[in-house]
């Protein structure tokens, strides 16, 4: 069993154990950087709701909250001189170097407009709270739009855990593709949405 799919079973154990606060804490420990798969967690909390241990729309909007929370934690970090700390010794955190630095040049190129799509990309997600805060972006936007995302995100795999019920591990390893379909769909939505502004525009001149 590799490192990730330990910290699953130990996030199984503890939700098990403590319910919606088992809930909140793994998501905020997993978007500070701590890779534990909040889709699986999600996933998770939603095949418990189809049998009634939690409520779906608590869990969907308990997860979008833990998510902002966490990620407003990695900001801070990020704002206040972490950020080179988290490159140097983020290894003992179990944060990847490698990682950080992609969520960064992702930043980077794309700027605080990305932070929306950020939260629905895998790996993006969970580190590019760090450099959103060290390059000082607008910490309202930020939060706005990680809340956002991480809306979107509890929504689709709390309602595919729901889906599915006890069965939800046995596609676990197929999860990861959800979350480009997640993309396109945003993205498909987002580019309809211009398009029709752009053609009112017109329409009015």
């Amino acid at each position: 069993m590799n490192l990730t799919a330990s910290l699953l079973e130990f996030a199984i154990g503890f939700i098990d154990r403590i319910g919606y606060l088992g809930i909140t804490i793994i998501l905020i420990v997993d978007n500070c950087g701590v890779p534990i798969p909040s889709e699986a967690v999600l996933a998770l909390a939603g095949s418990q709701a189809r049998v009634g241990k939690f409520n779906f729309w608590i869990v969907i909007l308990l997860g979008a909250f833990a998510q902002t929370v966490g990620a407003g934690l990695a900001y801070a970090i990020g704002k206040y001189g972490g950020g080179p700390l988290v490159k140097k010794y983020g290894k003992y955190l179990l944060i990847s170097a490698h990682d950080y630095e992609k969520a960064e040049a992702w930043f980077k190129k794309r700027g605080s407009k990305a932070i929306f799509i950020s939260r629905l990309t895998p790996v993006i997600r969970t580190f590019i709270s760090f450099p959103a805060g060290t390059f000082g972006m607008d910490v309202r936007v930020f939060l706005r739009d990680t809340f956002l995302g991480s809306l979107v995100w509890s929504a689709v795999f709390v309602s595919l855990g729901y889906a599915l019920g006890e069965s939800w591990r046995d596609y676990y390893e197929y999860l990861h593709y959800v979350d480009y379909l997640v993309i396109l769909a945003v993205v498909l939505f987002l580019v309809r949405f211009v398009g029709r502004k752009m053609n009112s525009k017109k329409d009015t001149k």
